[in-house]
């Protein structure tokens, strides 16, 4: 009897066992500790107190009694200020998640471990969010412009293609009108030389005004349509170079994304466990 009650006890320890490992294992994130991502974005700094409602490249700003303050810099903050800004909801996410909406099969694992990498080597918890935003603002805008730049590739094709059927009905037009004129000059000639009469002349220089009118009603379609295709043109120019610059910004971090075709967009982020770690540290 005591062999059967120390067996069923020893099950149930042992169960209870397995379960609390099971609750730690649960709310481990990936930095290892046991906190949480933050849930309000109340934040009591110095000199002011309110809700943290924007945090970007250019600082951060609060709210107090329904009124915008003015923008705080993060190097005006000081590190113990830092880690409490850490603790709002906004701050976390902005620092810890990259949402991508454009279908990729690039894995995003090789970027998360650059980036971790730069918030490693920051010198300072400010530089560390400073240069974080910076560049999370960068993938943003580069997605953003990689995101327009296949259909303002096909709308620039298309026009191009219009253009140059009205640039060919513009050129055959105009061969049109030298032929005309030099029938008005055969017509002049021939009656001068009293071959034809006054309404074969007039019958010529008829065509050849009609002739004329029409190349520059040609002239007007192939004006917009240049324009069409040259502002569809410069378009994907702006979006290319736009992608080069950003991809130029990130590769001197670090961080390296394709600045030439072939394109591909930055895939979702998660970057949660350098932050945690941060946190962890205070």
């Amino acid at each position: 009897m005591k062999s059967l009650y120390w067996l069923i006890s020893s099950l149930i320890v042992m169960a209870l066992v397995t379960v609390a490992q099971g609750q730690l294992v649960a709310t481990r994130d990936a930095a290892g500790s046991l906190l949480k991502p933050p849930t309000g974005d109340f934040l009591v700094l110095s000199n002011v107190a309110g809700m943290v409602r924007v945090l970007d490249v250019k600082g951060l700003v609060l709210e107090r009694n329904l009124t915008y303050l003015p923008r705080i810099q993060l190097a005006d903050l000081s590190p113990a200020q830092l880690q409490a800004l850490l603790e709002t909801r906004i701050a976390y996410a902005g620092l810890t998640i990259f949402v991508s909406g454009q279908g990729t099969n690039v894995s995003g694992a090789v970027m998360e471990r650059q980036l971790q990498r730069i918030w490693q080597d920051g010198r300072s918890l400010a530089e560390k969010i400073q240069t974080r935003l910076e560049i999370l603002a960068d993938l943003r805008e580069y997605n953003y412009n990689l995101g327009f730049l296949p259909q303002s590739m096909a709308i620039a094709s298309e026009y191009n293609a219009q253009a140059a059927v009205v640039n060919d009905g513009l050129a055959t037009r105009g061969a049109t009108v030298v032929a005309a004129a030099a029938q008005v000059k055969a017509a002049e000639l021939a009656r001068a030389e009293g071959t034809a009469d006054r309404f074969t002349e007039l019958q010529a220089q008829d065509n050849y005004r009609e002739y004329v009118a029409r190349v520059e009603r040609a002239n007007d379609r192939a004006v917009v349509a240049n324009d069409r295709a040259a502002s569809a043109n410069q378009q994907v120019t702006d979006y290319r170079a736009n992608c080069l610059a950003i991809s130029t910004r990130l590769a001197a971090l670090g961080i390296y994304v394709p600045g030439a075709p072939t394109f591909y967009p930055v895939p979702p982020l998660t970057l949660q466990a350098e932050v945690d770690a941060e946190r962890a540290s205070n």
